[in-house]
C-alpha cells in the first residue's frame, strides 16, 4: 500500500486532442498569473503541445489532486495524485506525531503512546484516502465534460 494514492486512465476522446486541448484552454487560468478570483475558471494549470498539469480552481481543497495527461490523436493517459502541497503538509504533521510517539515511549505513557497512533492512522485513511477519491472524482467527471472524454479505463500501476 503507497502512503499517497494515485490513479492511472487511459482514456478515448471524442474529438482530436488539439480541439480538447483549445477546449481545456478556454477552461483552465494559467497558475503564473496572480488572480484574486480564481473561481472564474474550472481549472488552473499548464498546457503544452499534447500535454497538461491542471488542478481545481477551488481555494480550499483544489490544489490536492493534481491531474496530468497526455494525449494523442483522440485517445491519451491521464494520472491523478496528490498535490505537493498536501504531501508536505501530511508529512509534517506525520513527524510531530511520530515525535509525540518518541516522547510518549520514554515517558512510559501508553495512552498517549496509543492516541499518536490512532491520529496518524485517521490522518492517512480518513482524510487521504477519502479526500483523494472525492476530489479526484470531481475533477475527473469536470475534466470528462470539457474535454469529451468517451472512455475511460482505470490502469493498475
Amino acid at each position: 500500500m503507497k502512503l499517497f494514492p494515485t490513479k492511472y486512465y487511459s482514456i478515448e476522446l471524442l474529438n482530436d486532442s488539439s480541439i480538447a486541448l483549445t477546449e481545456l484552454k478556454n477552461h483552465t487560468l494559467s497558475d503564473e498569473q496572480f488572480v484574486a478570483d480564481w473561481n472564474n475558471q474550472v481549472f488552473i494549470g499548464k498546457i503544452y503541445d499534447n500535454e497538461f498539469e491542471i488542478k481545481l480552481s477551488k481555494n480550499l481543497y483544489g490544489a490536492f489532486c493534481v491531474l496530468n495527461g497526455k494525449l494523442e490523436k483522440r485517445c491519451g493517459t491521464l494520472e491523478i495524485r496528490v498535490g505537493k502541497t498536501f504531501k508536505i503538509l501530511f508529512l509534517i504533521i506525520v513527524l510531530f506525531a511520530i515525535s509525540v510517539l518518541v516522547i510518549s515511549t520514554i515517558q512510559n505513557r501508553l495512552d498517549t503512546l496509543f492516541q499518536s497512533v490512532i491520529a496518524i492512522i485517521s490522518l492517512r485513511f480518513i482524510f487521504i484516502e477519502f479526500g483523494f477519491r472525492i476530489i479526484s472524482k470531481t475533477g475527473l467527471d469536470k475534466l470528462t465534460r470539457i474535454i469529451g472524454i468517451i472512455e475511460l479505463k482505470k490502469n493498475e500501476a
